[in-house]
């Protein structure tokens, strides 16, 4: 192996992951945009939400690449930089504690609309709290102290840090699922809507835990090397994907819905549809709407003539 390839090599291989990531947000971004649901309009506090995310997420996707140049080619000459952690790394360890407190935040959310279960919100909340506490006071104390050797001393917090990532992303998409699971009919349209939430639920716990278990792990067993850039510098494209994904695809969901014979109602997607059990019957669509209560899974029978 070269001499730099386990600290600026691991630094650029995150560095290109990283902004391939932002790269696929941005469209999502670009979708959310453009997207087109009739007859509504997202509240304004959900646009804010949408544009804190953006904001964050091009900064941190600006001082990444700064960063890579800082390296590469600022000091090229100069191999003593590899004992020095830049601030880009401590300033995306904060970037990734607010957007994994603002996803968990946003899916403690739905479990809530979906559930009422308040103790089990108060306790995902509590636990988001105490990791995003935790992340602020580490970023802030490497942010203080850049030297590699001495950023070792902060390796109990971020390890605890990213294992309490890692067990609130799994237990919130094992809820998730579960729920939406128990939510199943015997109609093949609404099942269709509730698979497709089921498996973002799913997709959005195992790719951001496995993140959080990649930078606990390099940071545990390699705290020598820039391994942990591999996947401390994307993990919050994955957390801003999730949340993304959920705004964007509700054009899509609601098209289904509204050529379905079903009501579905499920948290952020109120959309429905009446129709009638046998040959004919009346499609009534409702636009998708960001916010609703419990989830109801019925079929209503509209006769000809009333």
């Amino acid at each position: 192996m070269g001499e730099f390839d386990e600290t600026i090599g691991f630094t650029l291989l995150g560095v290109i992951i990283n902004t391939y990531l932002t790269g696929v947000i941005m469209t999502q971004f670009y979708t959310y945009l453009t997207q087109d649901l009739p007859g509504y309009e997202d509240p304004l506090w959900f646009k804010y939400l949408v544009g804190f995310l953006f904001v964050i997420n091009i900064s941190q996707a600006a001082a990444v690449v700064y960063m890579a140049w800082f390296y590469c080619v600022t000091n090229f000459a100069n191999p003593e930089i590899v004992n020095y952690s830049m601030w880009s790394y401590t300033f995306s360890g904060l970037t990734t504690t607010i957007l994994a407190i603002t996803n968990q935040m946003f899916q403690t959310w739905k479990i809530y609309l979906f559930t009422r279960n308040k103790t089990l919100v108060v306790l995902l909340t509590t636990t988001s709290l105490v990791a995003c506490g935790l992340g602020i006071t580490a970023s802030v104390k490497a942010w203080l102290n850049l030297e590699m050797a001495k950023l070792a001393a902060l390796r109990p917090i971020v390890e605890a840090i990213y294992a309490l990532h890692c067990a609130i992303d799994v237990t919130i998409a094992a809820i998730l699922t579960l729920t939406l699971s128990n939510s199943k009919t015997s109609i093949a349209r609404t099942d269709r809507i509730l698979n497709r939430l089921i498996r973002s639920a799913v997709q959005s716990g195992s790719f951001t835990a496995i993140f959080a278990l990649g930078t606990l792990f390099s940071f545990h067993f390699s705290p020598k090397t820039f391994m942990l850039g591999l996947f401390l510098l994307p993990i919050g494209r994955i957390y801003t994907h999730t949340m993304m994904d959920h705004f964007v695809s509700r054009e899509q969901l609601q098209h289904v819905l509204t050529n379905s014979s079903d009501i579905m109602s499920v948290p952020y997607f109120h959309v429905r549809s009446v129709g009638i059990n046998g040959p004919s019957g009346v499609i009534e669509p409702v636009s998708l709407r960001p916010t609703q209560t419990l989830p109801i899974v019925s079929k209503t029978v509209v006769l000809e003539g009333h």
